[in-house]
């Protein structure tokens, strides 16, 4: 199982709770077109709160960057990423890539 997760930090609360519907709705339809396992996670304990985590999983790499390809070139994800980009803080975002062990 492959784990690839996407840390959004926001300018400000303010701007977390304007885009949370956006992160969820963006999550919804990754789940739709790329059949991917796929969790929004906001922070309990610890670290700046105005930030969420984009969890998407899958069993084969390859499989996994094929959907990432064929959904960054959807025009509605683009369009919902273009909304979500006016309340981010783009220097903290941070990409991940894991594989379960055990």
């Amino acid at each position: 199982m492959f784990t690839f997760t996407r840390m959004v930090r926001f300018k400000n609360v303010a701007s977390m709770i304007a885009a949370m519907p956006i992160c969820v709705e963006i999550v919804k339809y990754n789940e739709k077109i790329t059949k991917m396992e796929s969790h929004l996670m906001v922070p309990t304990l610890g670290g700046h709160p105005g930030r969420v985590l984009f969890v998407f999983r899958g069993d084969d790499v390859a499989k996994m960057q094929a959907a990432a390809d064929k959904i960054t070139q959807d025009k509605k994800y683009i369009e919902m990423v273009k909304k979500l980009g006016e309340f981010v803080d783009g220097t903290a975002t941070n990409d991940q890539a894991w594989k379960t062990v055990v």
